[in-house]
């Protein structure tokens, strides 16, 4: 029986160039490959990194991404 491919959901730090971190979301095969999409998405010259905060299942499964989808998720996150 074949499988059907399952992406991961994986968040994704950017950093703009006015210096403003927000965080993405993006469907991919690995941290990397997500960090590539969310890099394909943004501006030339903002950076982007794996995340260290995760999703719960419960919002993996309210985003209902399919493979390479990326999206913004949160505004902007301010360093305390």
């Amino acid at each position: 029986m074949a499988r059907s491919f399952q992406p991961g959901v994986y968040l994704v730090r950017v950093l703009t160039d006015d210096r403003t971190h927000r965080l993405w979301v993006a469907a991919g095969s690995s941290p990397e490959d997500a960090v590539g999409l969310v890099l394909d998405a943004i501006p030339e010259g903002w950076s982007a990194s794996p995340a260290l905060e995760r999703l719960t299942p419960a919002e993996i499964d309210g985003l209902n991404l399919r493979q390479g989808d990326v999206q913004e998720i949160v505004r902007t996150i301010r360093r305390c």
